[in-house]
């Protein structure tokens, strides 16, 4: 009876080791980096969450609760409202809640990098439940990454009554029966010659069986009869093994194999076996679980990791994978060719932006089916990105079997498209560029061989589009350059390596009202990549609405800075792409980075160009008056205006608040023509209440022609350059300083203010910039 209970407290620790394997199988099997709103991700991960028994949280940096699954609701008792966007903390007792914090501050020091669970790292876990009582629980935590973002995930279980089972029943037979029944595996004893001669009732869920129909039988009727065959005289060794000897006789603490059900058939299966002793006669138990459904899981869970949700092709992972299987196969002959493509839908964005994302992901679906049809057996492909797919040659006679497949694709895919939209048809061209490697003559492992298709691909873009390009050592340098920036953005924004500087925007007496958010990147060796070169390439590449997302973080956090200063009245306005923009999340995006913030609506200025506003104007009406909505005080302003083509009926319809006159008007102002377009526009802003910008000024010629018209503002060297926080910071400061001191001077005259910046004597403002070496060296002579 001792060696049964001590089995099963061997059991408990079992358990435990299984609980560390759920979150090892989470996070190695499905690495939950999820696309931004995609609806297909949600429900992956809801399947995913929900198939796990146990408690499972997601938990931002700061201990938000992003994501619950099923289990937690039930075992504590609350509803989604009730938990989600609140912090951890509030559902932990007082005392408990500084041993969460530190294990936070310790997985946040050694890096949020997904790692793989110990049993060791099993912690206490007490839980406020909805009904105010305590749930005792034990809690695994690792770092993930969740929506592109750092995470953390919990894993929760309750093994308190587990525990206190087998902790108060050690000493009589019956209550070790009643612990058997309130578990669902299957418990056994045989005797010297494998006969059953116990069973709890937990064979009749596991194989169908009632309890009293196989005591006294064989436990052969459990297995196919060639499966108990084969493993008979691996059965005989556990008998005469006992447990702490087992591992230096090679026998596994877990035995998988096919059972025999009573009405279901063959069905997979595990199996532990306890030590064997002498009770009546020398016994052996063993517990048996039905592993199907969690065989089930682990293949969906591990097509879910390998896959892409929305096409059906297979990911980034499996590609190399597979690719790296192949450069280790031993057996492939070294003349044996085989090549990459790396595929790129051009100008995907002008057509996912302006018609919206069902329709780009039904281009994709699309795309994805005609990329199948243009393979040959054996050929794999594999979607890498937004409009982005690698395809894998395998086992080709000649270089030329590569550009006979590339010829296909490139005409299947320039057939319409065929999509339904409002209903009605509407057709969509499309045309792609491809790069072509080759194995082994253009690398020899996957890194290499995929970096040269890729390369390749730019060198189609950058020579047309519409084509493929053979990978070759004299391949454009411009491509290659090309390509390594983009890389190197990917990195800098990993890294840190870009940062603000925030262009002073001032009213007709010189006063700052705001300030343009620039964003600038310094490379390690020091040398500075211009917007003009950085921007165009993050756009293609996909990666600027992650940089935007961070260039408005800091330009709130900047400014919520200058205000607990004492700054007052003032406004930041920050540039939004169109790819952004255009994205249906954005509008809540964009909420929750303000509030998080915590800086007023009132201080932002959204800056949109005319053409991303006129691709969809029905729906940028829309996403404004949505934006609005959520951050009231927020304000929009319409960038480069005058270089597209607005319509005035949609212009007077449009939700927005400025209009800012573009440089190349203002650069050639002493033109007539350029004159009228200005002086039309200044008349468009003041008719329909709109505010104006103008960007620009570098003479005093062009301040004095705007000076003339009292509502504008001016952005300019002649009146700042870009200032980096501190600058801007010590600039406010003595300008404030400057203006108390010629208050003073002038005695009891009242003060002008407008926002935080007195308006103060214009020419000690000038003094104090032409010393600290603000203005331009340029136009510093030609202030007053």
């Amino acid at each position: 009876m001792e060696n049964v209970i001590s089995e099963n407290e061997k059991q408990v620790e079992e358990d435990r080791s299984i609980f560390s394997q759920i979150l090892e199988r989470i996070i190695q099997g499905y690495s939950i980096k999820l696309e931004d709103s995609k609806e297909e991700s949600d429900k992956s991960l809801e399947t995913l969450l929900d198939g796990t028994p146990d408690s499972v949280l997601i938990l931002s940096p700061n201990a938000e609760i992003l994501r619950a699954n099923n289990s937690f609701f039930l075992s504590f008792g609350y509803d989604k409202p009730e938990i989600y966007g609140k912090l951890l903390y509030r559902f932990l007792p007082e005392e408990f809640r500084e041993t969460f914090r530190a294990k936070l501050r310790e997985l946040h020091e050694n890096s949020m990098e997904p790692k793989l669970p110990s049993q060791d790292d099993i912690m206490a876990f007490h839980g406020l439940k909805a009904d105010g009582s305590i749930l005792n629980s034990y809690c695994l935590l690792s770092g993930i990454q969740f929506n592109g973002h750092s995470a953390y995930i919990a894993l929760i279980r309750d093994l308190g009554f587990e525990k206190s089972l087998f902790q108060n029943q050690r000493s009589a037979k019956e209550l070790y029966t009643a612990l058997t029944e309130a578990l669902n595996e299957t418990i056994l004893w045989l005797d010297r010659d494998f006969n059953i001669i116990f069973a709890n009732s937990g064979i009749k869920t596991t194989f169908g069986w009632e309890r009293e129909e196989v005591l006294g039988r064989p436990f052969s009727i459990l297995f196919p009869p060639a499966v108990y065959e084969n493993k008979k005289e691996l059965f005989e060794r556990y008998r005469f093994i006992d447990d702490q000897d087992r591992k230096n006789f090679g026998l596994k603490h877990v035995i998988e194999f096919l059972g025999l059900t009573k009405q279901r058939g063959i069905a997979s299966m595990e199996m532990s076996f306890g030590s064997s002793k002498e009770r009546d006669g020398r016994i052996l138990s063993c517990v048996i679980r039905d592993t199907t459904y969690r065989k089930t899981l682990e293949r969906r869970m591990k097509h879910l990791a390998f896959h892409d949700k929305l096409t059906g092709l297979g990911n980034r992972d499996l590609y190399n994978e597979e690719v790296s299987a192949f450069f280790k196969d031993k057996l492939i002959d070294q003349l044996q060719l085989a090549a990459v493509m790396y595929i790129d839908l051009d100008s995907f964005k002008n057509i996912n932006d302006p018609l919206g994302h069902n329709i780009g992901d039904e281009i994709l679906v699309e795309t994805a089916k005609r990329l199948r049809m243009s393979l040959r057996d054996g050929d794999s492909a594999y979607r890498f990105g937004s409009d982005e797919f690698v395809i894998f040659l395998p086992f080709l006679k000649a270089r030329e079997d590569a550009i006979t497949v590339a010829k296909r694709i490139l005409f299947s895919i320039a057939q319409p498209y065929i999509m339904q939209n409002k209903n009605y048809e509407e057709l969509i061209s499309l045309t792609v560029s491809i790069g072509i490697a080759i194995i082994p003559e253009h690398g020899n492992c996957v890194e290499e061989v995929t970096k040269n298709a890729d390369i390749a691909m730019y060198n189609s873009k950058e020579s047309g589009k519409n084509r493929y390009t053979l990978y070759n050592i004299e391949i454009s340098n411009k491509a290659i350059t090309k390509w390594n920036l983009e890389q190197e953005i990917k990195q800098a924004l990993n890294e840190g390596s870009f940062h603000l500087v925030y262009q002073p925007i001032v009213n007709t007496m010189g006063q700052i009202r705001g300030f343009e958010t620039l964003a600038r990147w310094t490379k390690k060796d020091k040398s500075q990549v211009p917007p003009s070169v950085f921007i165009p390439i993050a756009e293609e590449s996909g990666v600027i609405a992650e940089l935007s997302d961070w260039v408005l973080r800091r330009a709130c956090y900047d400014m919520r800075r200058l205000k607990e200063k004492g700054a007052v009245g003032l406004y930041v306005s920050v540039n939004v792409s169109s790819r952004q923009f255009m994205q249906p999340a954005y509008p809540k995006k964009l909420e929750s980075i303000v509030k998080a913030s915590e800086l007023p609506p009132s201080w932002l200025k959204l800056e949109l160009t005319e053409t991303t506003i006129m691709s969809d104007s029905e729906g940028a009406i829309k996403r404004i008056l949505d934006i609005k909505k959520r951050l009231p005080g927020i304000s929009f302003m319409i960038d480069d205006f005058g270089t597209g083509y607005s319509s005035l009926a949609y212009l007077a319809r449009l939700p927005v608040d400025f209009l800012k006159v573009d440089i190349s008007f203002v650069s050639k102002l002493s033109e007539k023509q350029n004159e009228k377009v200005v002086k039309a526009i200044l008349n468009l802003g003041k008719s329909l209440d709109l505010g104006i910008v103008v960007e620009g000024i570098e003479t005093r010629m062009q301040n004095d022609y705007f000076i003339a018209y009292n509502d504008v503002e001016m952005q300019g060297y002649y009146h700042y350059k870009p200032l980096s926080y501190d600058e801007l910071d010590k600039t406010l400061s003595n300008i404030r300083s400057l203006a108390g001191k010629a208050k003073a001077k002038r005695g009891s005259i009242p003060e002008e203010k407008h926002g935080s910046i007195a308006a103060g004597s214009l020419a000690a403002k000038a003094a104090y910039l032409h010393q600290s070496g603000i203005l331009h060296p340029l136009v510093q002579t030609l202030n007053p």
